[in-house]
């Protein structure tokens, strides 16, 4: 199988892509909330090819197949990448030696000071979840539009 070349992977990123963080409330965490970061790319599901030949190129993350039926979409695949240390050592790095040029560039590197709270485990402490809080205010479709 032919490798992908690295800047196809940047462009399809550059439309498809999404670096988030997830906040959401937790029964059992000490602070009752659950912090998550994530890359992800989601497509129709006949673009399933497509993903795994950028899965192939990481060599991390995991495929996942979405039913939609229910609001008359066509099924989807979503390529997650959700390991902090899969993250730090495979998706960080080839986003930084292979830079992203469009809006994704500002969402990336906010994403990559969630990274940082992470593994300091500040993501455990009020202070940090506020962090994360305000990093997500200005990612993906939350940011200011022309910011």
């Amino acid at each position: 199988m032919v490798k992908l070349n690295p800047w196809y992977i940047v462009g399809f990123v550059e439309g498809e892509g999404c670096f988030a963080i997830t906040i959401s409330k937790h029964k059992t965490k000490k602070l009752g909330l659950d912090a998550r970061l994530v890359f992800e790319i989601e497509l129709r599901g006949d673009d399933r090819p497509v993903l795994e030949k950028i899965k192939n190129y990481f060599g991390v993350g995991h495929i996942y197949n979405l039913n939609y039926k229910r609001y008359g979409w066509f099924p989807h695949a979503k390529y997650s990448v959700h390991s902090l240390e899969d993250l730090k050592k495979t998706i960080v790095p080839f986003f930084k030696k292979y830079r992203l040029k469009g809006k994704k560039a500002k969402d990336f590197q906010l994403f990559c000071q969630a990274i940082d709270v992470f593994t300091h485990k500040k993501h455990l402490t009020i202070d940090g979840l506020t962090k994360l809080k305000d990093l997500r205010k200005f990612m993906n479709k939350k940011r200011p539009f022309g910011q």
